[in-house]
Parts: structure tokens; C-alpha cells; sequence
């Protein structure tokens, strides 16, 4: 039975229930708090090796590497 699969190895098997069990909308809002942190993250990145760039210079960059998705 597919709810009784067992969590694929290094995987906590409490958050791999919690995962199978979630709805759909559930899913998909765990997806966007991800790539929300994700953006965040490559935002500092972008901020921290190009202090001298601006706001906009890091956004163009940010765009390019996500639709890209090169890095």
C-alpha cells in the first residue's frame, strides 16, 4: 500500500510521513517557504560578492540565475 512506503534512506521517517500525508495546498506551500529561503539565500550571495552593484544590477543577476538555473 502506497501510505506504507518507508522513508528512502537519510530521510527522517516522522517529516516523510508528514510529507505523504499533507495535501496538496500543504505541498505546495512548503515549495514556495523553500524557494522563498532559497532567493533569500542567492540574494546575500549576490550582495556579499558584489557589494558595489545595485539593487537592480543583483535582481537582473537573481532572474538570470533562477530561470537559468546554472548554479
Amino acid at each position: 500500500m502506497e501510505s506504507e512506503r518507508q522513508a528512502p534512506e537519510g530521510f527522517d521517517a516522522r517529516q516523510f510521513a508528514l510529507y505523504r500525508e499533507a495535501s496538496p495546498t500543504a505541498k505546495l506551500a512548503a515549495v514556495a517557504r523553500l524557494n522563498a529561503v532559497l532567493i533569500g539565500l542567492k540574494q546575500a550571495q549576490l550582495a556579499a560578492e558584489h557589494p558595489a552593484w545595485t539593487v537592480e544590477e543583483q535582481r537582473a543577476t537573481l532572474r538570470q540565475w533562477w530561470f537559468g538555473a546554472r548554479d
